[in-house]
């Protein structure tokens, strides 16, 4: 190989390098990114959803008995937490203390506290109360090519595409940044949907904000897909490169 040639592979490797480095860096657009007004959805309750749903009063014995009696919140796993839901059935219905089954499903958090908050009033069995209710299995999996793969459970619901990443341990360096997967079910349909994480289009993206159940599936970029033969990564092919760079300026010197 001639030497001349030599300097124009490494050359060309170089440029590579360079190349794939643009399709590591997020949010590449962000200096020039001009900021829109953003509001987190409210979750849609639906079948199978756990629900913490809380009644109180000036006089606790009041509400006492629509609530459940362990502390919720002071539990240190989510299995604990959710004892003290309530779990919607197949038929879109909670079962709850006095009210009996109430449907649920369809509705957002907002809408189902103030269905219960009325039920209770126009009923007669409160008055000057007020109605919390939380989902508490919001859960989303992380899979392919990040840190920590796994199913993650929140209680907030205002959770977005950077946040849940970044649980997951963020993506490895052979992560596709530009082509992440989103599986959701929308009416009973699943949808897959693909964001960049390179461009700053995500901020104002439909699926910025993470759903309950969506699943995120990180596939290996080329780079990793070409390299998971002999040549490990770009590194070992310039660690490569320089050991026949020198090979060849030995072998000239002694010619």
């Amino acid at each position: 190989m001639r030497l001349s040639n030599l300097f124009l592979f490494a050359f060309l490797v170089l440029l590579s390098s360079c190349s794939s480095k643009r399709n590591v860096v997020y949010l590449q657009e962000i200096d020039n990114y001009k900021s829109k007004s953003f509001n987190y959805a409210d979750h849609i309750i639906k079948n199978d959803d756990i629900l913490k749903i809380s009644i109180h009063t000036i006089k606790p014995e009041a509400s006492a008995i629509f609530n459940k009696l362990s502390d919720a919140y002071a539990a240190n796993t989510i299995d604990l937490i959710k004892i003290n839901g309530y779990l919607v059935n197949n038929s879109g219905k909670i079962t709850f203390p006095i009210l009996g089954e109430i449907k649920v499903s369809g509705l957002n958090i907002i809408q189902c506290q103030e269905l219960i908050y009325n039920m209770l009033f126009e009923g007669g069995f409160l008055k000057n109360h007020s109605v919390e209710v939380r989902l508490l299995n919001y859960n989303y999996s992380v899979l392919g090519e990040v840190n920590k793969p796994g199913t993650y459970y929140n209680l907030e619901n205002n959770l977005n595409i950077i946040e849940a990443i970044t649980t997951a341990g963020d993506l490895t360096i052979n992560g596709k940044r530009n082509d992440i997967k989103i599986i959701r079910e929308i009416n009973n349909k699943k949808r897959i949907f693909s964001i960049d994480l390179t461009s700053t289009d995500i901020l104002d993206s439909d699926v910025f904000q993470i759903q309950s159940g969506d699943i995120i599936i990180v596939n290996p970029n080329t780079n990793r897909v070409k390299n998971a033969g002999i040549i490990g990564n770009s590194g070992t092919l310039l660690s490569l490169l320089s050991f026949i760079t020198s090979l060849v300026i030995i072998i000239s010197n002694n010619n």
